[in-house]
């Protein structure tokens, strides 16, 4: 039944007509997803050639004009049709996931839903339901969900092709058929195999072995001294965890640097540099190693020496 739902959910444009088939649609029907059925008629513009299709009353007919030309018009034929109630998946799925009172939030219209956010060991993940099809613009949605949130996202998706635009170390991306299923009596989620998604080991792109101290990129490797395996270790297992930063300050604390630092470099050596990266605050591992001769010369300070505490 979902599939065979999620094929109509897809439909272009969102607010197509869709012939009624009674023995297909009516479960649809009374669950709400499809609304109900009314009379329609088949349009013929005389001028422009237009055809399109309207849900007409019989007293309306006489007021039609053409959609496109507003040109005079001949009825054809008579149907029954409904159309996809599209409100009607994002707001069962946020009641599944986050309680009976919760409602889904359209961030892009009639395409991308945020559902819920579900508290997990490495904090909020948000899930999310794209509207997905042949012919849509990859590039909003890709940027909304970089600016809706941080870290780890689940995005389920109406069609079980995985667009490569939108994958990403830290988006996991599911075909909704692959974790729920409908009967007459509604949708079901398989809390187990989506709850395997949320808590699987988060994909990384570095190899850290804390026993060697060894941090690899690529083909790019460090061997590091000391309290630098400290920092180094807390922050592989804050990206192992789905962040995609976290505060140098807080991080050196953490690892016992007794210093007072205005700067992660006086307390890591430049050649670090080439593997980790800060900004406004944060630190993170670099997706790809600097070559050796844009780390930058060996940074000078009068601060404590990283391993002073040592």
């Amino acid at each position: 039944m979902l599939y065979r739902y999620l094929n109509w959910f897809e439909s272009e444009p969102a607010d197509a007509l869709l012939p009624y088939d009674g023995d297909a649609m009516s479960d649809f029907v009374t669950l709400g997803a499809l609304a109900k059925t009314r009379r329609t008629r088949r349009i013929h513009c005389a001028r422009g050639g237009h055809q399109f299709a309207l849900q007409l009353h019989s007293y309306q007919e006489r007021d039609v004009k053409c959609v496109v030309c507003a040109a005079e018009v001949e009825m054809t034929s008579e149907y029954m049709s409904t159309q996809v109630q599209l409100d009607w998946l994002p707001a069962l799925l946020a009641r599944r996931l986050a309680g009976p009172n919760a409602a889904p939030d359209m961030l892009i219209e009639n395409r991308l839903w945020r559902l819920a956010s579900l508290n997990t060991a490495a904090g909020d993940v948000p899930v999310y339901l794209l509207r997905a099809g042949w012919y849509i613009d990859f590039a909003p949605i890709l940027s909304c969900l970089q600016l809706d949130s941080v870290g780890r996202q689940i995005v389920l998706t109406s069609s079980p092709l995985i667009n490569t635009q939108l994958a990403d170390t830290h988006r996991t991306i599911l075909a909704l058929d692959e974790v729920a299923r409908m009967e007459t009596e509604g949708l079901w989620l398989d809390f187990r195999r989506l709850g395997d998604a949320i808590t699987a080991p988060y994909p990384v792109w570095f190899d850290h072995d804390p026993a060697s101290g060894r941090l690899a990129i690529g083909d790019e490797a460090i061997v590091l001294r000391r309290s630098q395996k400290e920092v180094v270790g807390l922050l592989a297992a804050a990206h192992e965890a789905g962040h995609q930063s976290v505060k140098w300050k807080p991080l050196l604390r953490q690892a016992r640097y007794g210093g007072q630092y205005t700067s992660l470099w006086q307390a890591l050596p430049s050649e670090l540099r080439r593997f980790i990266d800060t900004a406004k605050g944060d630190v993170w591992i670099r997706k790809e190693a600097l070559p050796p001769s844009r780390a930058g010369p060996p940074s000078t300070s009068n601060a404590p020496s990283p391993d002073d505490h040592e």
